[in-house]
């Protein structure tokens, strides 16, 4: 039982009989541990919880409670308590219930001349707190409106890109996709209409995209979609496709009169000479709004020009 810790202490009964009615009413899992991770006192909580008893629990180890994938990580880290002495902390999932819970475990080595007899930790559930703070974080990163990434998460999206390519020289493509006369269409028919263009825009880029790509509202009517793993042709290519798909989309104004939506792409890859990737894809956009409208150019990584769509007659210089 606590004869462990009061050993180290010295310790008498009366505090033996104290400390175990703290331990009970605390709401949190306490153990006490030997130096070879065989359990010598638990409290009420996790008694019940595992159902088990003081003397069925006595001497057993973790790889008698949990998972190999969680007594593995509770006896390194006990491990590492018992050589360094020192206290350590790490949050574990433990299946209670049938539900995976995290849990805030803080070990700390119990000591005595020197040496150290066991371990003494609480774990604490902080699964709600990390599900607060998960939440928090995908507001933080999400548009309110479409769903999908925001321009905080795009610049935090590109970094990682931008060092997966220098590293490794892993492809990794862009789209900027910008809705053709967004403006008039608002005007016209109203925010509300215009919110639902938005909409299915982005509902018709996520119908045709991986799951791996990442889809960022990069302003108004402006939207980034990132395609690690994809090189200019196949980037170009699923361009051309979502420029058609969303060209079919049909919508019905307020008062009942259908109209169609278009968009102009730009594309562009991560090149050795470490330019600014959303400029060169802006830059091919730009020549997509002006010269070939609702169409899709991509700037060439091999000679640094904006390359016509299927509709021009020539090469276009950015």
């Amino acid at each position: 039982m606590l004869e462990l810790i009061l050993s180290a202490h010295q310790g008498s009964s009366e505090e033996l009989l104290g400390l175990s009615e703290v331990f009970d009413a605390v709401d949190a899992y306490i153990f006490i541990k030997d130096n070879k991770g065989k359990y010598q006192y638990v409290n009420r909580k996790v008694l019940d919880n595992f159902d088990v008893t003081m003397k069925g629990i006595k001497g057993k180890t973790d790889w008698h409670l949990f998972n190999f994938s969680v007594a593995k990580k509770m006896r390194i880290n006990d491990k590492k308590v018992i050589s360094t002495k020192k206290p350590t902390q790490q949050k574990i999932p433990f299946n209670i219930d049938n539900q995976e819970l995290y849990h805030l475990t803080v070990s700390s080595p119990i000591i005595k001349n020197g040496k150290v007899l066991g371990v003494i930790g609480f774990a604490v559930d902080v699964s709600k707190d990390m599900e607060e703070r998960q939440t928090l974080l995908e507001e933080a990163n999400t548009d309110g409106l479409t769903g999908c990434f925001n321009r905080r998460y795009l610049h935090l999206a590109l970094e990682q890109q931008k060092q997966n390519f220098a590293q490794s020289q892993t492809p990794s493509s862009l789209l900027i996709i910008d809705v053709d006369r967004f403006k008039p269409i608002n005007d016209k028919y109203g925010h509300s209409i215009g919110d639902r263009v938005l909409i299915d825009v982005v509902k018709v880029i996520k119908r045709f995209t991986r799951e791996e790509d990442m889809l960022c509202r990069y302003g108004g009517d402006e939207f980034v979609l990132l395609l690690p793993g994809s090189n200019i042709e196949q980037a170009y290519a699923l361009a051309g496709r979502l420029s058609e798909k969303i060209d079919k989309l049909t919508f019905k104004s307020s008062g009942g009169k259908s109209f169609n939506v278009s968009c102009s792409i730009g594309v562009a890859t991560h090149t050795v000479e470490d330019a600014n990737i959303i400029e060169l894809a802006d830059k091919a956009l730009y020549v997509s709004k002006k010269g070939c409208s609702e169409k899709v150019h991509m700037h060439c990584p091999e000679t640094q020009q904006i390359l016509h769509c299927h509709y021009c007659d020539a090469e276009v210089s950015a």
